[in-house]
């Protein structure tokens, strides 16, 4: 099933960038611009691993994310990230709000029966 990350990614711009550290007072981002937000960069592999990983923990979805996405990012150095170790890792400081708003997206897809698909 196809997740709607349209829905997701606008549920989470709502509730994560006001709390964000990097949101300033003209409600922009201030990531450098050689630096994406990793969650967004990152939403389709995110969505999949929510759909793949079936926990009440978020250790699995952590670990899955560590592997298939930390890995490949260009802030990683063997497993050593200063950016999540400076607590400047959205993904890792608000993976548990992330994985939440996927499996809402999901079971909501579920009741409707219907099948969405993101546009790119």
């Amino acid at each position: 099933m196809a997740i709607n990350l349209d829905r997701v990614e606008a549920r989470l711009r709502d509730q994560i960038c006001p709390s964000c550290a990097r949101f300033t007072r003209t409600r922009t981002c201030s990531l450098p611009p050689n630096r994406r937000c990793a969650i967004f960069s990152n939403l389709n592999e995110i969505a999949a691993i929510v759909e793949s990983t079936h926990s009440t923990s978020i250790e699995p979805y952590l670990n899955e994310v560590r592997k298939r996405i930390c890995q490949t990012c260009l802030e990683d150095d063997h497993d050593a990230c200063p950016m999540r170790n400076a607590v400047d890792c959205a993904l890792d400081t608000y993976l548990p709000l992330v994985v939440e708003e996927i499996e809402l997206e999901l079971e909501a897809q579920r009741e409707r029966g219907g099948v969405a698909r993101r546009t790119l």
